[in-house]
């Protein structure tokens, strides 16, 4: 009887166990791991501030799948960030380019572009692994890249 009851205390220890290992799970689910770029677009080979290094291919592949006017792209500026589920965060790209992006769940996030103080576009979108978010920074020639990583 009593390697019985031992038995009994032992797969109902496991049980909440592994229900609160699920439920930790899911909670680290909603959070986000991001990449935000500042992106220079340009028609000339080389960019006259040289410490400039030209995007990753995949990015330059999907860039140059959009009506845009540029042949060469470059990093002007690049953040990793974790997001929170439900979380906000604000960064800074450069002096005048800031982002805002939110959480909402389900790989779905909302930027909000902010260029020299005054929103200049707002996005929403869902963003899995395996999407990218392209968005205009303000100036010209400036982009904006999220994507999520691993």
């Amino acid at each position: 009887m009593k390697i019985i009851l031992s038995m009994t205390k032992l797969i109902c220890a496991a049980a909440i166990f592994l229900s609160l290992a699920c439920v930790s799970a899911r909670a680290a689910d909603g959070d986000l791991k991001l990449d935000a770029q500042l992106i220079l677009g340009t028609n000339d080979e080389k960019p006259k501030d040289s410490g400039l290094k030209p995007v990753a291919k995949d990015i330059e592949k999907k860039l140059k799948h959009l009506p845009l006017k540029w042949d060469h792209y470059y990093v002007q500026a690049s953040k990793k960030f974790n997001l929170a589920a439900d979380g906000t965060k604000k960064v800074s790209l450069s002096k005048t380019c800031q982002i805002s992006v939110k959480n909402l769940g389900d790989s779905k996030v909302e930027l909000t572009l902010v260029d020299q103080d005054k929103t200049v576009g707002k996005i929403t979108q869902s963003l899995h692994k395996s999407q990218t978010l392209v968005a205009g920074a303000g100036a010209e020639n400036s982009i904006v890249v999220l994507q999520q990583t691993d």
